[in-house]
């Protein structure tokens, strides 16, 4: 069950939710929280060859927004992060969705990785995988309305402990960790 603005609300009250830093509560929409764009993108250098099986290092070039306005050009991939931090409890799930004004543009804020985990012990940002699919050149600017948080309740809580092949990223933009182990599920 997804949780409405008055349960977020309360769960902001009692800390099951947690929001940082200077959470505005103006940005608690009627089944969700407005998240914004942090102060860091990842650009991916061209031309690298990448294996689904084999460790890659792959390269970035990285542009801090806080600074200088970014532009992603039509057909464009970055990585970004959201400036919120978020802990939840472990009987909340986090999701991300996009804003239907972005939407509009043709910009992506995730491509498939939507959930997240309600099992970190401390404050983390979420990656945005950010693609311009449509015809416009988008102006990225730090702290952008760029997307929705989405809360819902799980049957149980999670007692299973987080398996992060990302380790610490609590608030930089995590890119992919293909340091795979034999083994390991990707």
């Amino acid at each position: 069950m997804f949780l409405s603005h008055q349960t977020i609300e309360k769960c902001l009250n009692n800390g099951s939710i947690k929001i940082e830093p200077e959470f505005n509560r103006k940005n608690i929409r009627p089944a969700g929280v407005r998240v914004h764009l942090g102060a860091t993108i990842l650009v991916p250098e061209p031309g690298q060859i990448v294996s689904l099986t084999k460790a890659t290092h792959l390269k970035y070039k990285e542009v801090n927004i806080s600074d200088e306005d970014f532009f992603l050009d039509p057909g464009s991939f970055v990585l970004g992060s959201t400036y919120e931090l978020f802990q939840t409890s472990p009987k909340i799930l986090a999701l991300l969705d996009g804003r239907s004004t972005v939407a509009r543009l043709g910009l992506t804020t995730h491509i498939t990785a939507s959930v997240i985990d309600g099992t970190f012990e401390k404050l983390q940002s979420v990656t945005l995988e950010l693609k311009n699919l449509g015809n416009f050149t988008v102006q990225l600017k730090y702290k952008d309305p760029i997307a929705m948080m989405l809360f819902a309740e799980l049957t149980d809580q999670v007692t299973q402990k987080l398996q992060s092949q990302y380790g610490d990223h609590s608030d930089k933009v995590a890119p992919p960790n293909l340091n795979f182990k034999t083994g390991q599920d990707i």
